[in-house]
Order: structure tokens, then C-alpha cells, then sequence
């Protein structure tokens, strides 16, 4: 069998085994002129008839290279005439050049879709082959991609097919010499510059000579059992996403630690999902900024990190808040004054209430509600102030005998830091009597000898009862 009957034939089997074109499929055939795409055309220009195809043929050309680039597109121009298939060419100008690579690749795959569209055609087709694959398997795995990005291109992936990923660069030049197929040469793809032309043209060939002859072949077996370990992986991590993830809006997502005990490739999966949310992409997203996040929760208080597309990861409490914005650890100076006979205001989302309670034994009071206090009436001067914390704050915590700075007191009681600033804080003519839902001024206790009690109690504010009073009225 010659070698065109046998890339043929290889070609169609890998098609059925990994149903990659179906009868009456609509192909979109990217091609930029070089060995692996033209071939691909030609290829699949032989399959037509059988597979009862309409294929269509984009060029994008990134008017990066001067003359080469408009020769490059000349060629593909004659090409696609020569060969009967209809052509689109996209001229395109790349502004950001910091990842020409990357860049080019988001137009590129932007374009194809667009046209996708446009034309009601339902798949891409690509020329990227095996050496491809074990191009972008060292390049993730240098990056620390994890298991996603180890198992690297797969034959086929939403709208994307590509027909020559199980064929070596060798197989298609030597197919395209003995069926006298020109191509356009790309002189970028020389071009050390770049680090998938490093790992081309030089640690591929010195692990190839030095260690392993067949190491493209290796690469791509391993890549199919990255694939199936990433399969079960993500299946297993979109249910514990469900149960550890909460959205609080579009740019802002809490990660409740308590639940999150699984395994800790787990939890490179949920992370990197919340960042695609938040970015729109998860490729960004590597082993590094997971080790990032690790130490994170090593740390003690509360603390942050800022990830790639300025994401934030904020530690606090029990929780990791991934956001669009930096975290706010400034506090606010907004108070509001309560006269004695005030029976409740409202203060941010809660209301704070006050009552007097007189000839109550000590023992009738319930001082396990977080949310209430009792304090001795007569050792409090009004009117009071509810504020949030200022800098300087102190006070003598119940049970203890020294002033306290507020930042000390809740270091000690572990408060997460983004917490801190949302603490109210009642205080007196003298003092402050109250860190809500925490602890009273050591001063203002109730005592045998307390005869008229004075109870303060916060209590959320339930927007959904609001609205319905007024629905009502």
C-alpha cells in the first residue's frame, strides 16, 4: 500500500474511532499555508465525496511578517483556487504584542467561530498532529497547567476537530513529497523567540537523541490517560462545586473551606473553575497560583492574593472570597446617635434596639444570645453612639482587668480582617459598653447590686419583609 493509501486509510479510521466527521457535515478548514494545514486540506478534499462534505477554507493573516505574510497569502489564494474550495481571508493587525502567540491563537479561534455562524457550518477543522501534542504538553507542563493541561489537544473539543493528531510532522512531509504538495514556509516558526519553537527545535530533538527516540509516541500515549484522569476529575469536582461554592454576584464568589475536605487535586479544579467564570477563561489559571492559594490558608488572619485578569483571592474565616476588585480594609467613620428613650434605629443592615428592664434577677437573663447584651442601666451616660471601628479603639473586655485595643482583642478572637471594619460598636458618653455580638465593657456588667438593666440587641435587616409591608399597604 503507497503511502498516500495508507495516510488515507489511517486518516478515515481515526475519524470513525474518535467521530470526529460525520455524513453531511459543514467544515470550516483553517489554513495558513504550511505543511500540516495544507495537507489537511488536501486530505479532506479527497474525503468529500464519501463523507458528503461542504467544506469551506479560512485564512487569517496577522500582517506580521511584511512580504512574507502577504506571499503567504497569495499562495493560499492560488491554492484554494487550484483546488476548487471556496476561501475567506481575514486581514488582522495585533496591537498587543507581549503574547503574540497567545494573541494571534484568541483571533484566530474568534474569527473561525464568527464564521461558524455566519455560514451555519457546525465544525473547525485544525492541522495540528502529534508533534503538536507533545509541543503543548511540555509547554503546560512547564507552566504547571495540572492534569487539564497535560492531557493537551484533544481530537475533538467543542466545535474543534483535528483529523492529523495521530500522525507524526514526519509522516505528513513525507506524504506531502510523494504527492508533489507545495506549501507556504513560515519563517517565524524558526524563531527562538518563541518557546514552543525552543521546545521544536531544540529539547524535543535532544530528548529524542539522548534519552528517548520515541518520546512524541510516549507523549501522546500519556496524553490519552491525562485525558481520562481529567475526565473523571472534572466530572468529580462539578458536584463538590455545587457544594462548596456560592455566587454572591458576577464578580464575586465564596468558597466555603468547612466543606471543601476532598483531595487537594480537587481543589485546583474548583479554583480554576471560579477563575473561568470570573476571567471568562480558565487557561490562565496554573499549579503556581494553586500554591499561591495554599500558602494563603497557611497564613494566620486575614490576607490576599492577586491572580492573573486581577482576581483576588481573599482569606476570611471559614471562607475564600475570589473577586474582581482588591478587598476594602478601610473603615468607616458613619455613626449614629441613640437617646435614652429611642427604642431602635437602623444602623447599615441592622437595627439596633434598646429596652430597660427593671426587678429582673440575674439569673432571668439569657446571656448566651450573641446578638443581646445586659448591662447595668445606671453605669451607662447617654446618649449612646453606634459606630463601626476607628483606629486607637479600646476597651476592658468582660473578664479581664487591662485596657485592650479593639485590633488586639480581635486577633485573639481570630476575626477574619474583611470582618473587622463590619463589627458594630456601641459605646457610651466614657466608653465603649458594647462589641456587639462579642463582649460588653468589663465596667458596665450586671452585679447583685444591679437594680435597672439595660438590654441592646442588633437584629438584620430583612429586606424581603420591608418590601412586602409596602406591597401591602
Amino acid at each position: 500500500m503507497n503511502n498516500r493509501k495508507n495516510l488515507v486509510t489511517r486518516l478515515k479510521q481515526f475519524i470513525h474511532h474518535e467521530n470526529l466527521i460525520e455524513q453531511g457535515d459543514k467544515l470550516l478548514i483553517g489554513i495558513s499555508g504550511g505543511i500540516d494545514s495544507t495537507v489537511l486540506l488536501y486530505l479532506l478534499k479527497k474525503i468529500t465525496a464519501e463523507f458528503q462534505l461542504t467544506t469551506l477554507a479560512a485564512h487569517i493573516n496577522y500582517n506580521l511578517r511584511g512580504d512574507e505574510s502577504k506571499e503567504n497569502e497569495w499562495f493560499v489564494k492560488n491554492l484554494c483556487y487550484k483546488w476548487g474550495i471556496p476561501l475567506i481571508v481575514h486581514n488582522v493587525t495585533i496591537t498587543d504584542k507581549s503574547n503574540i502567540e497567545n494573541t494571534a491563537r484568541k483571533i484566530r479561534y474568534g474569527i473561525f467561530r464568527d464564521l461558524l455562524r455566519k455560514y451555519n457550518f457546525n465544525k473547525i477543522a485544525v492541522g495540528h498532529n502529534m508533534n503538536d501534542q507533545a509541543e503543548t504538553f511540555l509547554l503546560h507542563l512547564f507552566r504547571g497547567s495540572g492534569f487539564t493541561g497535560l492531557k493537551g489537544m484533544l481530537p475533538k473539543g467543542r466545535s474543534v476537530i483535528r483529523p492529523l493528531l495521530s500522525f507524526k510532522r514526519e509522516e505528513i512531509a513525507t506524504f506531502a513529497e510523494k504527492n508533489n504538495i507545495s506549501f507556504s514556509y513560515d519563517s517565524s516558526n524558526d524563531d527562538l523567540g518563541y518557546d514552543r519553537n525552543k521546545i521544536r527545535h531544540r529539547i524535543l530533538p535532544m530528548i529524542t537523541e539522548q534519552f528517548n527516540p520515541t518520546v512524541i509516541n510516549k507523549i501522546y500515549d500519556s496524553s490519552h490517560i491525562f485525558q481520562k484522569t481529567d475526565m473523571f476529575l472534572q466530572t468529580h469536582s462539578k458536584d463538590i462545586f455545587k457544594e462548596v461554592v456560592q455566587q454572591k454576584s458576577e464578580d464575586e464568589y465564596i468558597v466555603l473551606l468547612d466543606k471543601l475536605k476532598q483531595s487537594e487535586v480537587l481543589y485546583f479544579y474548583v479554583f480554576r473553575k471560579i477563575f473561568g467564570f470570573l476571567t471568562g477563561s480558565e487557561s490562565d489559571f496554573y499549579s503556581a497560583h494553586l500554591s499561591e492559594i495554599y500558602e494563603l490558608l497557611r497564613r494566620p488572619g486575614g490576607k490576599f492574593i492577586h491572580l492573573p485578569h486581577n482576581v483576588y483571592v481573599v482569606k476570611n474565616a471559614n471562607t475564600l472570597i475570589f473577586k474582581m476588585s482588591p478587598p476594602d480594609y478601610t473603615t468607616s467613620d458613619y455613626s449614629r446617635e441613640i437617646k435614652r428613650y429611642t427604642r431602635h434605629i437602623l444602623f447599615g443592615d441592622f437595627y439596633v434596639m434598646l429596652s430597660e428592664i427593671k426587678v429582673l434577677p440575674v439569673h432571668g437573663f439569657n446571656f448566651d444570645e450573641n446578638n443581646t447584651c445586659y448591662i447595668d442601666f445606671d453605669k451607662v451616660t447617654f446618649p449612646l453612639k453606634a459606630h463601626y471601628r476607628q483606629p486607637g479603639d479600646s476597651f476592658i473586655p468582660l473578664g479581664m482587668q487591662n485596657q485592650k485595643k479593639l485590633k488586639e482583642f480581635f486577633i485573639d478572637e481570630k476575626i477574619p480582617r474583611l470582618e473587622r471594619k463590619k463589627k458594630i460598636i456601641i459605646e457610651d458618653q466614657n466608653r465603649i459598653i458594647w462589641v456587639a455580638g462579642m463582649r460588653i465593657h468589663e465596667f458596665v456588667k450586671i452585679t447583685s447590686r444591679t437594680s435597672h438593666v439595660l438590654r441592646i440587641k442588633i437584629m438584620k435587616k430583612l429586606e424581603s419583609y420591608r418590601k412586602a409591608r409596602r406591597l401591602m399597604k
